[in-house]
């Protein structure tokens, strides 16, 4: 199965969310990254996908204990799909000064050769949620840093009500899960045996148009990541 770019969101997408934020009750890696003494609950994550003028913006903004951590990204459309342009992570103090910027100006500089469909791992979820549901598994590839690029599958595992702080919605769920024959080797069979013990990113949609994320729960970021839980508290 080859990796493929993501289709691009219909002309009238918008999405406005506040989301609950907490750490994972049961973790899926073990990590000394805790994300019990790093997310602040008391405070809302807030996600925003708008287009300004060619590029499609995914703007993300999560509390931390003692800062907030603020991610904005931009995506190309070229023939009805997407390709990441620059990415912008800061993390801030309380009182907004800068502890730490990385800055990604043009992602496809020809100087690395990063594959089209790679996207930051932490925007996928975001720009999942108008790609299409069919319930096809797709590859693509997860962009951590220039040195950590991991190609992952995504599928649809279901449907179902969800209970949300928002109240109860319809949901699509899909799973995202790495791809272990880019580190290692193994083989169809050995790779067939593991998969269902692989740690897995769960993602849930809004069943009903424009499938906006209504929960996400694994690392974020890479496998060894700070493990959250996110669920939509309010809209607009």
């Amino acid at each position: 199965m080859n990796p493929e770019t993501l289709s691009t969101a219909p002309s009238d997408f918008t999405w406005k969310a506040r989301y609950a934020i907490r750490a994972r009750e049961r973790r899926s890696f073990q990590t000394v990254l805790d994300a019990e003494r790093l997310v602040d609950p008391s405070r809302a994550s807030e996600v925003s996908i708008a287009r300004d003028g060619g590029a499609l913006c995914v703007h993300l903004t999560h509390p931390i204990l003692g800062g907030t951590i603020v991610e904005d990204m931009r995506f190309d459309e070229l023939d009805g799909r997407i390709v990441t342009r620059s990415v912008l992570r800061e993390v801030r103090d309380d009182a907004g000064a800068l502890a730490r910027r990385e800055e990604v100006l043009q992602f496809h500089h020809g100087t690395l050769g990063l594959p089209r469909a790679a996207y930051p791992e932490v925007a996928l979820p975001f720009v999942l949620a108008f790609s299409q549901h069919d319930g096809k598994k797709r590859s693509l590839y997860a962009w951590i840093n220039d040195r950590f690029v991991a190609r992952v599958y995504v599928e649809a595992v279901g449907r179902g009500s969800l209970d949300l702080p928002i109240g109860k919605r319809d949901a699509i769920e899909a799973v995202m899960y790495p791809d272990l024959n880019d580190w290692v080797a193994l083989g169809s069979v050995i790779t067939r045996l593991a998969r269902p013990f692989l740690p897995k990113y769960r993602m849930w949609f809004d069943a009903a148009p424009p499938h906006g994320v209504l929960r996400f729960e694994g690392p974020y970021g890479p496998p060894g990541a700070p493990e959250i839980v996110l669920s939509l508290s309010a809209l607009g």
